[in-house]
């Protein structure tokens, strides 16, 4: 018995460090060797709110540019309630399930909201800021301690006869629970960390940790010009010397397209300085520092999502609120040399056409815009962007359509379940109806390669994934985010071809393959990533070296060359610089702990889970953290008492019961071990770490049968999971199953190859 209590506690024991993963915040997060690229040392554009002079300072210069700004949604995107516009403050209610009722009134002229707070007490607070235009403004309001914060009750300025002017919650009816982080004083809805960034121009959050307060303080209140062209000080100062001086983001117009015979235009080279421009607020991100100015380059100032399960479909379409960066990153036109400004007048931010008449600016009318391309005739017949920018919808009214700007494809739809654009409108018709539509009109026409077959293969736990990943990874012609995407992925392979692959990619002169191959060298063993990942310690861009310091955090120094330990220690700044612009949240303390804990920084680590656990004391990854972290020092009580608070917060934790059942373990409790670790595995079936771990136990406490059955049925969720495979191939050999072991050993082959 003992055997398996000290083989199963082995097993489980970097898992549980494991459980602080990356902490996912909104989108609009943002902070004010020879074969890797060096990196590069620019001149730093001005910063400080003295380098700033405000958007009214250009119009007396750039009249016709600052008349399009006011009528844009920048211009408007934090005004002061009560300006022209905004939502009414007479009194009327609203109510919903866990929000209670919500009033909106006067006191003393100053506009106030009067709702249900955390302790379930109404509560009047004031509101500052009103944010948006249309379809819905939302109101910020202050709480305690400078903290700003987005209310879930908003405003529907769309008009009555379109189901709008008046009050409704953005996360539907029922609201959000008090306890939940989207509730409005939780985490997820600080305006001074989550979105004042992109609501107004070159934001300071100004959080302090020790008195969790915030004093907040911005260049202007609003998106200004200089939040696209950079500091313009210096630029107004030569200009009346009769010298401009450039902005920091010199920003030009491209020359127009011009369909070529083939009825599309001829590609260009892409100049990434404008959407790179547009990036910062309009891409899911976390951001890596303070003090972010345009001409910043955005993978130097922010780590961004790749295609990840939650915020994108297997095919890239957009699933969660994921904006446009990712998505347009995907798309033809990106890698044909489309910019933003090819569609959208940059200063007002309205399309340059309406309808049809945008695309046609660039594909040729009588090719495009007719029956015989669409298929639909007269008043049935879709525009452009409804079958190739099909809309999702977000906080209940605001409708924004996916910039991959794709061909629909209802053959992916019936292989791995993604949507498509013709049964978006054709909801009552299966997808093979439309597979079959499109065939038909189209019968000269061969499918496209798609990275689709790799990621979905990935997500189905195919024995195929590691194969199809690794073409994707090598493959050029797919898009940058693709590719990083598969990288990122195929550190979970192991083998001789994920190194070969991974290695491959950390030399391309491509920042955001280099940043998905960092992030899938890391879930290797420290050996191969120390030998992987030091000349990634000098890459040029912040994220890149970022991810490397994290990645390095757990190997040893002896492990990396004496010529990258000084690389390392400025690596190692960067990521607590990275923590410290995120300081509000208690995600990034539990991470920021699993960091210190790998460096066997034991008082750091506790020191970071206090404070996660003061921002939130309902976080399970601090709990589970601080109890292993307790395991380590040996004390074995207090990290019961950690696991058991985990518990007490959320009994339905898989994690939790996985962690107590690993205690119960080290206690000798086993027949209650066992018990915890199947209450995990029933909580969380898909997850194969859980079912391995309780099949060790069950075959070491003697029952083999029962423990080849839950990794039976784990493969079942995940056939690719070697650990899965490999255990369940030893005791298929003990129990003299010499035709399953064979065929789980050839998968197991499979995976390798």
């Amino acid at each position: 018995m003992r055997n398996w209590l000290i083989l199963v506690v082995a097993v489980a024991l970097a898992a549980l460090v494991a459980l602080s993963n990356r902490p996912e915040e909104d989108a609009t997060l943002a902070p004010a060797t020879s074969s890797t690229p060096a990196r590069v040392t620019k001149t730093a554009p001005p910063r400080g709110r003295e380098t700033f002079v405000g958007s009214a300072a250009c119009a007396d210069c750039h009249r016709a540019q600052s008349d399009a700004y006011r009528s844009s949604h920048h211009a408007r995107a934090l005004v002061a309630p009560g300006a022209e516009g905004t939502a009414p403050f007479d009194e009327s209610p609203f109510t919903s399930t866990f929000g209670g009722t919500t009033k909106f009134s006067s006191r003393g002229g100053a506009p106030v909201v009067t709702t249900p707070a955390p302790d379930g007490k109404s509560a009047t607070y004031p509101v500052r800021y009103v944010a948006g235009v249309a379809p819905l403004q939302q109101l910020v309001v202050e709480t305690e301690r400078g903290k700003l914060q987005s209310l879930g009750v908003a405003w529907d300025t769309r008009p009555a006869a379109d189901g709008g002017s008046h009050w409704f919650h953005v996360y539907g009816p029922k609201g959000v629970a008090p306890a939940d982080s989207l509730f409005f004083t939780g985490s997820s809805q600080s305006w001074n960390h989550i979105c004042a960034d992109c609501h107004s121009t070159w934001v300071e959050r100004r959080y302090d940790v020790a008195s969790d307060s915030f004093d907040t303080r911005w260049a202007e209140l609003a998106v200004g010009c200089e939040g696209c062209h950079g500091p313009g000080a210096e630029h107004v100062r030569t200009a009346k010397e009769g010298k401009p001086e450039p902005f920091s983001a010199r920003l030009t117009r491209a020359e127009p397209w011009k369909p070529s015979a083939t009825g599309s235009p001829t590609p260009r080279a892409q100049d990434e300085r404008e959407v790179e421009t547009c990036a910062p607020c309009h891409s899911r991100r976390l951001p890596l520092k303070e003090g972010f100015v345009a001409s910043d380059a955005f993978l130097d100032s922010f780590e961004p999502d790749l295609l990840r399960p939650g915020r994108y479909h297997a095919d890239g379409q957009v699933e969660g609120e994921v904006f446009e960066w990712g998505s347009f990153q995907q798309s033809r036109m990106h890698g044909a040399g489309v910019r933003c400004s090819d569609c959208h007048e940059p200063h007002s931010g309205k399309t340059l056409a309406q309808g049809n008449a945008l695309c046609v600016r660039c594909h040729e009318s009588s090719r495009f815009d007719t029956q015989q391309h669409s298929h639909h005739a007269g008043a049935r017949a879709p525009q452009c962007v409804d079958c190739h920018m099909p809309k999702a919808t977000f906080m209940q009214v605001h409708e924004r359509r996916d910039h991959s700007i794709r061909i629909p494809r209802p053959d992916h739809s019936v292989a791995f379940g993604t949507p498509n654009a013709c049964n978006g409108c054709h909801d009552g018709k299966p997808a093979a109806w439309a597979r079959e539509a499109l065939a038909k009109w189209n019968p000269a026409s061969p499918a496209r390669p798609h990275f689709v077959d790799a990621l979905a293969s990935d997500r189905q736990g195919s024995l195929e994934a590691p194969r199809r990943l690794r073409q994707l990874a090598n493959d050029v012609a797919f898009p940058a985010i693709a590719r990083a995407t598969a990288l990122e992925r195929l550190g979970s392979y192991p083998s001789e071809n994920t190194l070969r692959a991974l290695r491959a990619a950390l030399s391309s002169s491509d920042s955001l393959v280099v940043y998905g191959a960092v992030r899938g060298a890391a879930l290797l063993p420290p050996p191969q990533r120390a030998q992987l990942l030091a000349p990634a310690l000098q890459h040029e861009v912040r994220a890149v070296r970022v991810a490397a310091g994290k990645a390095l955090a757990g190997a040893a120094l002896t492990l990396l060359p004496a010529s990258a330990r000084a690389a390392l220690e400025r690596a190692f700044a960067e990521v607590q610089q990275s923590f410290a612009v995120s300081a509000s949240r208690p995600e990034t303390h539990v991470e920021q702990s699993a960091f210190e804990l790998a460096r066997g920084r034991l008082q750091e680590a506790e020191g970071a889970l206090s404070r996660a656990l003061r921002l939130d004391p309902c976080s399970l990854q601090a709990h589970l953290n601080l109890a292993e972290l307790n395991r380590q020092r040996g004390h074995e009580a207090q990290s019961e008492r950690e696991i058991r608070a985990a518990l007490g917060c959320d009994e339905r934790s898989a994690a939790a019961w996985h962690a107590l059942g690993l205690w119960q373990v080290r206690a000798k409790q086993s027949r209650a071990a066992l018990a915890s670790l199947q209450k995990a595995v029933e909580l969380s079936p898909t997850d194969p770490r859980f079912s391995y771990v309780l099949a060790v136990a069950l075959a070491g406490g003697g029952d083999r049968s029962r423990a080849m059955r839950v990794l039976e049925a784990a493969l079942k969720h995940r056939p690719n999971d070697a650990s899965t495979l490999q255990a369940l191939a030893s005791y298929s050999r003990e129990a003299g199953h010499s035709e399953r072991e064979a065929e789980l050993r050839k998968q197991l082959q499979q995976l390798q190859e």
